[in-house]
This record gives C-alpha cells, sequence and structure tokens, in this order.
C-alpha cells in the first residue's frame, strides 16, 4: 500500500492514477499501431477494448455509475473470442506499464479501498529491504505484482510463496452494512523506536559462595569453581528474578517502569540501558529468598517503529516487541490466562456454574497490522476456573454428603474423583519452591495403605508416618487415594490430598461444562467492550503506557461490509420430470424449510433394516411416548424423500450403566449386526463417557452406523409443534446423509462458475487437526487429523480418512497419501478413471506462522504424490485458511440496519477492506445467523490460487459451500468441507478417548491404521470398518 499524503483524498488520487493510464494507453496504441498490415483489424479491436477498460477505470474512481465500469470490464471479458491477438499484445506490455504507473505515482495512494499487493513474499526466504527513517510510521510500496491472469501450468516445484490479493477487494454491487469492528487504532507516532535485550537468567549452583555477594553486584570475576545449573527456570520465579533486577541494582532503577518482559528471554525498553551497565554485555547476580541466580542481559537490537511497514521478515521482530509491551501495559494488576486480562472481580457474572467453579470477568486482547494501521482487537471476555483453594474442598463438593472420611470410597466415587482430577495443576503446600504439578490420576491404594521404599536406604516406609516425621503433619484423611504427581515411572511422587492446593486462575475446558454461562446478546457485547477500553484500568493505560508512550483511541473502527446473495439451492421436488428443482432463499436468515416449500431431499435413499437400543432404563409398557417419536420420524423421512420402514427388525431395552461396560455393549452391538442393519438408534437420557465406547465397537469393529439422540432434546409435540418438527427434519437429514444420500445440492454451472466452467472437474479438500486438550503433557496422547473430500458434482457427498499422529503435531503426515486415497474414492463414486482437474483445499487450525508450513510442508507433498502415483497428474490448486479463534466482531452500526433480532449482521456479511491483512488476500465473513450470543465470522485467507479467483468469485465459492451442510436447514458459520474434517476430526479423538477407556486387550478388527509412519510412541487408531469407509459416519 503507497503512503496516503495529508490532503489528498482516495477521489482525487482515483482520478490522477486513471489519468496516467490514459497516457500509457497512448503509448501503448502506438505499439500496438506498429504490428503491421496483417494485425491492423484486431490490433484495432485491442485498442477498442482497451478503451472501454479506462473508461470504465475513470468511472469508477468517481464511485459513481458502476455500471461503466462493468461494462468495460464486460467488453474486456466477452470480446476475447475475435480479439485473441489483441489481448496477447496487451498483456506483453503488461509489466512495462506497471513498472511506468509506479514510477509516476510515487508515493501516493489508490483511495480508500485500496489493498497492500506485494510481490508475492518467500515465507522462508523474505527479501531485505530496508525502510528509509524518512518515512517513519507510513507503509512503504514494494513492487506491485498482478496475478489476475490464470496460470495455464500450475506450478511442479515447492510452494513457498503467499498470494497477495489480486484486486481492491469485492465489487460487485450487492447491498451494504455499514459496520463497527472491536478493532482500536494504536497511537505510536512519539515513540521512534524500541530496544530489544536478550535476557538469560541461571541458577547458581553453589548457594553458599553466591551468597556472600551484594544482592544485584556485577559478577566481573567469578569465583574458582562457581557453576550456573542447566535446571530450568520457572515463569514465577523469572518475573520475580527481573523484578528484583531492576529494583536493587542502582544503575537500572530508574527504567524499572520502562522495562516491558514477556516472561521467558526478551526484555524491552523504550530507551536504552546505561552503556557502563552492558558493554557489550552484563551479567548480575540476583539472590530470591534462599536461591542466587545469575542473570545476563545482551543488547540484541534496536527496533525502529517505521520498520512494521517493511516486509514481513522485518516488521515481525517490532510486531512482537510492541505486543510485549502492550500486554504489559495492560495487565495492570490483572490475572493473565492466555491472551487475556481477568479481573478478581466474579460477582457480576451470570451463568449456571457448578459450585466448585467461577467466572472471571475481562478482555481477551491481540494486536495486528491490517490496512487502517496498528489496531488492538478487544472483545470481551468471561472464563470459567476452578476455585483457588485446597484440593481436599473439591473432593468434599463431588462426593456430597456421601462422603466419609472414615470409610474407604467405592469405585463409582473414586471413578468421579479421577475423571475431575486428572490433569488438575496443583501445589504441594509443604514446599516452599511453590512449584506446579500435574495430576496424572489416583493411587489404587488409600494413603493409609501406601509405602514407599527408600532409594538410598533401602528400607521402606508408610507414608503417612513419613509426612509426620519429616513434616511433622498428621495425615487426618488415610481414607482416600493420594494425587499421582509423578513426572516419570522411575520417580514416583504420592502426596495426600489434604496437603495440595488449586492455585488461582486455573482454566476449566469450556467444553467440559454441562451448563454453559449466559451467552452475550450482540448489544451487551458491544457496549461491555467500549467500556472496557474507557475504564480507568483499560487497554493501554497505565504507567508503562505513558512511559512507552502508546495510547489507544477509544472508537471502534468503522467499515462498510456488502451482504452476498444466497446461491439458488437445488432441491427434491416429485412436481418435475427430472426429480429436482432450483430453489431460491428469500428470508434473510437465509433458512429454508422442506414443510412450507413442498420439497424434498435430491437424493432420498431407502432405511429398510434399522432397530434401536433404549438406553433410558425404561420398560416396554412406558415406551408409548418413544414409539411416537419413532412414528413421527417415519412420517417426516416419507415426506422428505427418504423411505423408511415402519417397523424396525432389532430393538433392544437397556440402561445408561451398560454403555460403561464394553463387554456387555459388544455382545448388544453384536446381535443386532445378525440384522445386517443400516441404522442403529440409542435414544438416551443424558450424555454418557460411554456413547465413545459405543462408535468405537459399532464403527471400527462391527460396521455399524448409529444415531444417538438425548430424549430431552426432543420437546413436547403437542406444545412446541414448530420446534418439534424442525428438530425432526434435522434428524431425518442425518439419517439421509448416514446411508449415502444427498440433502442439498448446488447447482456447479450456476453457484460455482469460477470453477466448473468448461465441465471442469473440482473435487473440495477440507483437513483440519484435534490436539489433545491444553494441559495436557502425555506423548503418549497422539493428535488426530482428518481429511475430507466432496466426491459429487452438487459437492454434497464427502468421505473422510482419519490419522493419528505424533503429539501437537500441527502438519498433516502422509497427507499427499491420505489426498490419492480421496482421489481413488472420487473415481469409485463417479465410475471413471478421470482425476479432477481441480483441487480446492480448505485448511482449519492453523496460525498466520504456520502459512509456510502449508504451503511448504503439505502442498508440496500433496503436488509430489500426485505426479508419482498420477502419471504426471497436476491439477490445478488453491489453498483457503479458515480461522475461527480469533477476537474479531462485527456489529451493525445503525438501529435500523440490525435487521435480526439479537443484534447480529446478517447471513453473507462479508469485510475485506480496512480491517484485514495488508499483506495476505484475505477478508472476514459471517455466513450463519447468530441466534444467541455474539456472531463470530470466520476469518478466511487464500494462501496460493492456480484457478485466478478474484475477490467477487472467492466470496461467492466460500459462501456457497456453507449451505451444503447435511445436518441442517441453514447455513453454517464454516465451509463445509471444513466444517467435516473438524467432525471428523473429533470422531478420531473419540475413538482414541474409548481405547483409553477399555481393558487393555481388544479383538483382533481394532488393528492400527497404516498412517504415522514411524510414530510408534503413541496408541494409533483403529481402521474404520471396510463397510463404512466410504460413508459420511461423522455426520
Amino acid at each position: 500500500m503507497e503512503v496516503e499524503e495529508e490532503g489528498i483524498t482516495g477521489e482525487e488520487t482515483g482520478i490522477e492514477e486513471a489519468e496516467e493510464d490514459m497516457a500509457v494507453f497512448k503509448e501503448e496504441t502506438k505499439a500496438l499501431a506498429g504490428a503491421g498490415a496483417v494485425g491492423v483489424g484486431m490490433a484495432v479491436v485491442g485498442i477498442t477494448r482497451t478503451i472501454g477498460r479506462h473508461w470504465g477505470e475513470i468511472r469508477r474512481r468517481h464511485r459513481r455509475g458502476r455500471w461503466w465500469g462493468h461494462w468495460g470490464d464486460r467488453r474486456r471479458h466477452d470480446g476475447r473470442w475475435w480479439g485473441h491477438w489483441g489481448d496477447r499484445r496487451r498483456h506483453n506490455h503488461q509489466k512495462q506499464r506497471q513498472r511506468q504507473r509506479l514510477q509516476r505515482r510515487g508515493s501516493r495512494t489508490r483511495g480508500p479501498r485500496a489493498r497492500r499487493v506485494p510481490s508475492r513474499i518467500p515465507y522462508s526466504q523474505p527479501p531485505a529491504t530496508t525502510v528509509a527513517s524518512s518515512n517513519e510510521g507510513k507503509p512503504t510500496a514494494p513492487t506491485a505484482s498482478s496475478n489476475k491472469d490464470k496460470r495455464e501450468e500450475p506450478p511442479t516445484g515447492k510452494r513457498e510463496q503467499i498470494t497477495g490479493a489480486p484486486d481492491d477487494g469485492g465489487s460487485i454491487p450487492e447491498a451494504e452494512v455499514k459496520l463497527l469492528v472491536n478493532h482500536f487504532k494504536v497511537n505510536y507516532k512519539d515513540l521512534p523506536a524500541i530496544f530489544h535485550y536478550d535476557i538469560i537468567t541461571k541458577i547458581c549452583e553453589d548457594p553458599k559462595k553466591a551468597s556472600e555477594e551484594k544482592p544485584g553486584e556485577k559478577v566481573s570475576d567469578r569465583k574458582p569453581g562457581e557453576k550456573v545449573s542447566d535446571k530450568k527456570v520457572s515463569k514465577a520465579e523469572l518475573l520475580t528474578v527481573k523484578e528484583q533486577l531492576f529494583k536493587n541494582d542502582e544503575s537500572l532503577q530508574e527504567f524499572s517502569s520502562a522495562v516491558c518482559y514477556d516472561g521467558v528471554r526478551n526484555l524491552y525498553t523504550c530507551a536504552k540501558l546505561p552503556d557502563d551497565s552492558l558493554v557489550p554485555e552484563s551479567e548480575f547476580r540476583v539472590k530470591v529468598g534462599s536461591r542466587t541466580y545469575s542473570v545476563t542481559v545482551e543488547l540484541k537490537n534496536q527496533l525502529p517503529l517505521s520498520q512494521l511497514w517493511g516486509p514481513p521478515s522485518v516488521h515481525r521482530a517490532v510486531k512482537q516487541g510492541l505486543d510485549v509491551i502492550v500486554r504489559e501495559a495492560s495487565s495492570c494488576g490483572k490475572l493473565i490466562l492466555g491472551q487475556g486480562f481477568y479481573s478478581r472481580d466474579t460477582d457480576t457474572i451470570k451463568g449456571n456454574l457448578v459450585p466448585y467453579l467461577v467466572a472471571f470477568k475481562g478482555t481477551q486482547q491481540s494486536l495486528k497490522l491490517t490496512q487502517d494501521g496498528l489496531i488492538l482487537c478487544v472483545d470481551y471476555s468471561a472464563m470459567p476456573c476452578r476455585k483457588s483453594g485446597p484440593v481436599l474442598d473439591l473432593v468434599k463438593m463431588l462426593l456430597g454428603r456421601y462422603y466419609d472420611r472414615n470409610t474407604s470410597l467405592s469405585n463409582d466415587q473414586l471413578e468421579k474423583l479421577k475423571n475431575e482430577l486428572k490433569g488438575l495443576r496443583v501445589k504441594v503446600r509443604l514446599r516452599t519452591s511453590g512449584e506446579k504439578f500435574t495430576v496424572k490420576g489416583l493411587t489404587d491404594k488409600p494413603a493409609s495403605a501406601i509405602t514407599f521404599q527408600d532409594s538410598k536406604s533401602g528400607q521402606t516406609h508408610e507414608l503417612v508416618n513419613y509426612y509426620k516425621q519429616k513434616y511433622n503433619k498428621e495425615v487426618l484423611h488415610q481414607m482416600l487415594p493420594c494425587l499421582d504427581l509423578s513426572k516419570s515411572q522411575s520417580k514416583l511422587n504420592y502426596v495426600p490430598i489434604e496437603f495440595c492446593d488449586i492455585p488461582e486462575g486455573q482454566r476449566y475446558p469450556m467444553a467440559s461444562l454441562e451448563k454453559k454461562p449466559d451467552n452475550i446478546k450482540a448489544t451487551d457485547r458491544k457496549q461491555k467492550i467500549l467500556n472496557l477500553v474507557i475504564a480507568d484500568d483499560g487497554p493501554c493505560r497505565g504507567e508503562k503506557a505513558q512511559k512507552f508512550k502508546i495510547s489507544l483511541d477509544t472508537n471502534m473502527t468503522e467499515v462498510t461490509g456488502r451482504i452476498l446473495t444466497a446461491p439458488d439451492l437445488e432441491l427434491g421436488s416429485p412436481e418435475t420430470e427430472s426429480g429436482n428443482c432450483k430453489f431460491s432463499i428469500y428470508q434473510p436468515n437465509c433458512q429454508w424449510s422442506f414443510m412450507y416449500e413442498k420439497t424434498q431431499v435430491p437424493d432420498g435413499r431407502a432405511l429398510e433394516w434399522w432397530g434401536f437400543v433404549n438406553f433410558t432404563g425404561q420398560k416396554a409398557s412406558r415406551l408409548y411416548q418413544h414409539w411416537l417419536v419413532f412414528a413421527d420420524l417415519v412420517k417426516k423421512c416419507c415426506a422428505l424423500g427418504i423411505r423408511m420402514e415402519q417397523e424396525p427388525c432389532f430393538w433392544h431395552f437397556s440402561k445408561m450403566e451398560e454403555l460403561s461396560d464394553p463387554k456387555g455393549l459388544r455382545e448388544v452391538l453384536n446381535k443386532a449386526k445378525e440384522h445386517k442393519l443400516q441404522l442403529l438408534f440409542g435414544p438416551m437420557t443424558k450424555k454418557d463417557p460411554g456413547y465413545k465406547t459405543l462408535k468405537f465397537i459399532s464403527e471400527t469393529e462391527l460396521g455399524i452406523q448409529t444415531q444417538c439422540f438425548l430424549t430431552s432434546s426432543l420437546p413436547d409435540r403437542d406444545v412446541k409443534q414448530n420446534k418439534y418438527d424442525q428438530n425432526m427434519t434435522n434428524l431425518a437429514l442425518k439419517i439421509n446423509g448416514k446411508i449415502g444420500g444427498s440433502n442439498i445440492q448446488l447447482n456447479p454451472d450456476l453457484t460455482l462458475p469460477m470453477i466448473s466452467s468448461g465441465g471442469a472437474s473440482f473435487m473440495f479438500i477440507g483437513a483440519d487437526v484435534n490436539h489433545p486438550p491444553p494441559g495436557n503433557l502425555n506423548k503418549d496422547i497422539p493428535s488426530i487429523a482428518a481429511v475430507v473430500a466432496s466426491v459429487d458434482r452438487g459437492v454434497s457427498k464427502y468421505v473422510a480418512r482419519i490419522r493419528a499422529q505424533a503429539h501437537r503435531r500441527e502438519a498433516i503426515d502422509h497427507l499427499g497419501d491420505i489426498c490419492w486415497e480421496l482421489v481413488a474414492a472420487y473415481q469409485k463414486q463417479n465410475d471413471t478413471k478421470k482425476p479432477p482437474d481441480k483441487i480446492i483445499y480448505l485448511r482449519d487450525g492453523v496460525s498466520d506462522g504456520q502459512f509456510g508450513m502449508v504451503l511448504g510442508d503439505e502442498l508440496a507433498d500433496m503436488e509430489k504424490v500426485f505426479r508419482e502415483k498420477g502419471n504426471g497428474y497436476s491439477p490445478s490448486i488453491t489453498a483457503i485458511v479458515a480461522k475461527k479463534r480469533h477476537n474479531t466482531r462485527l456489529f451493525p452500526k445503525d438501529i435500523d440496519q440490525r435487521q435480526t433480532k439479537n443484534g447480529n449482521v446478517l447471513p453473507g456479511t462479508v469485510v475485506d477492506t480496512v480491517v484485514v491483512d495488508p499483506d495476505a488476500y484475505d477478508f472476514y465473513l459471517c455466513s450463519h445467523e447468530g441466534i444467541v450470543g455474539t456472531s463470530r465470522p470466520t476469518h478466511y485467507y487464500n494462501l496460493t490460487d492456480d484457478h485466478g479467483l478474484g475477490s467477487d468469485d472467492l466470496h461467492k465459492l466460500v459462501y456457497n459451500l456453507c449451505f451444503v451442510f447435511a445436518r441442517c436447514t441453514k447455513p453454517v458459520s464454516l465451509a463445509t468441507p471444513v466444517y467435516y474434517a473438524d467432525l471428523a476430526a473429533y470422531r478420531g479423538r473419540l475413538y482414541c478417548e474409548a481405547q483409553a477407556m477399555m481393558p487393555a486387550q481388544q479383538p483382533a478388527a481394532a488393528e492400527a491404521s497404516s498412517s504415522s509412519a514411524g510414530a510408534d510412541d503413541f496408541k494409533k487408531l483403529p481402521q474404520m470398518h471396510a463397510d463404512l469407509v466410504d460413508n459420511m459416519f461423522f455426520i
């Protein structure tokens, strides 16, 4: 993006640029005129189209009469059949025109919708350009390269470049809406540079010698034999050491309030520390309690703030430093959890939390570089945490009135405690180090029965007596098991529960909450964010913010969004000859109903063999209500074009406890398998861990598809008829999808012309990786990778492959081999030997810093395998990343534009200017209706694009994919291929957890999958049963 000079408006610069284009056009005409007599006619045609293009450009720059500009575009594209020669001549001069335009333009911008379009920047070897100090604080303009032309031959080498935007954003005249975004501009112009220091803290091994020195004294002459330890220093210790260093050392005391620390080894200051302290580096000795530390401080770099607008290799270091500064300037004594800052006041939080949990209110914030400059994204957050205090109090709450310290715990009580305490971080009250331990589990015996052998003396000690002798503490609750805090099997560490405490601010997984906290309406969230920003203890306030001369604008960023038109869907209709019909959506919330529109699914299958296992525990004589549910389900399926037999061919009455008995559950499912069921229903009264076991046995061992549902999720059929009917519809759609049918289809010629033109075949691939929960450090627990692919032209049917890989590894191992399997499934489904011509790869769950991994590792492996196994097969590929883990929110600016009942933006709202990345090809899309709470848009990045998709085509492509989710009759918040990959990865996680819950002896059917080669340090996932491998079992 060029620098916008003061006094020059977007309209003025747009006119000047159009005039420059006309000057270049005159030079073009001379070149075209010299083509010779043979090409004069074609040259005239090329000139005519060029005139139309430049005239349309002038009209667009005035932002009036947009159809003139589109007329020029249509003339340019529609006239190619009689002017290819003129096109070639025009393209031959394109680079020359760009160079001349940049030279003429100098440092002027292209207007308010301008997007910074750099040359493709390699993620591994970025250009080492420098930013002139005269342009301090302003963006500079790198050489732009156009990627509008479609690539005829896809690249065959390793992709190492991230594409830039091909245009200035979407231009199709959709409905516009004024929006407010929770981005607040950061003012830093009075801060010319920051200084980056490297601080290394180590523990002195000889505290007796070290204690002879004064606190904070330099170590210029180290005593003979004095050493430092390589033992890891905790983050709490590092923070304390840093504070003591700047408090005690005379040369550093004046900088104590002007230093920001990331808690590891990076230190940032607004002024250079005294040279006599750091020549070239200095070592200090700091004493905290009984331990002495050696601290080395070294100047690493001086970072001018003007480098924020340099290439990524340069501005990344500056942004990292500013992020540390803004975070510390925003903390103000608050509780820091991840990227959030929370007040310890929990009185104003509303929600249905259990007694041992609290919710802290605060902000989630992140620093971003956008087209609008450096901004701080601030979002309101309520974080559920465990109550701090003794672990014994938590045990008493969990066991309630059934706890008696004089009696042993039952197996059910032990299992309940184990599930709740495993993974908990605790402190041991008797130890002064303050170290935190992770609970691996509980001991099999109570504390009174535990003995251990002293490794030094070889004597056997009773644990209760050991604590009495060493700490003079009686173990009062001897019938309780001990917490297993062992870090390895070779060094066991069993501690009585009553001596352990839960530290403050320990997050509780939101997914584990049975009752969620109350959702916050969009209007309330917007006001809460504004109140937090202007508060005295808000972001970028306090002494440190003043020292660094950083402040925050208190107004949200205003942008203009567009509301995309919903696509025409292809549904079933018994009244047409083809059996299908085009269906247009007119509702603002983009929801449709099969009931009112008298439509059916386009491909309804027959469910002839079905059964159910009733886990509700009710006897057959009391199941009349459940029989009515299945009777209504049969009617609903028939109305939707799904033929379902009225009577089940298998049924079994059970209870919820049977889900916890793998042996008994396997016997019941084996009986069901004898009837060759297509689908087995499993009504339940509540969520139960045994659900994982049911899915594991049925889908990996026996090849039975199951459909479970909670009886509480079905409303009273006589009171809430509409909701009951919608739930029946959703259940019927899931059934049809699992048995091979299609519920919603897109007509690719109408809704996906950008990739289906010319009858080209295509395949959408979605990929995601599910990791173990945060804080779980067990390396034996794998991450689960899932890849799904569409296998029909209507983009409604998908197949999935699930693999296990190394713990918390994000890059998908053997992606090429997995995708080759999916290509084979595509060929089998379409009864063809021809693989798809085009592939659109959608990836979920990667951060900005992992984009290079997607291009350089995953796509490179995919293309390599395709060439090797497909005899040179090289499809064109577009790679898109979808991100939901961000804090950006969109709010309607005006009340009259708030067309939904709770103040959320309408489905199809897209934003691709001002708040987007200045270097990338990205946009925000809110594709779903926010019914409760505040809608979170999905942030999409186009990393590489062999199909030459413009912004309009890309937006429509992604938005249309949100309408083919098989389980509901409305668009979802995430493109369907990525959504399915997320569901498939979660299903793999269930298999993994079910394996851990079941006995070690597994049947031969549960063999390890062929993926994750070389990963022998964790359990591998079982193979999917051959009968289900290409079914949509994951929905």
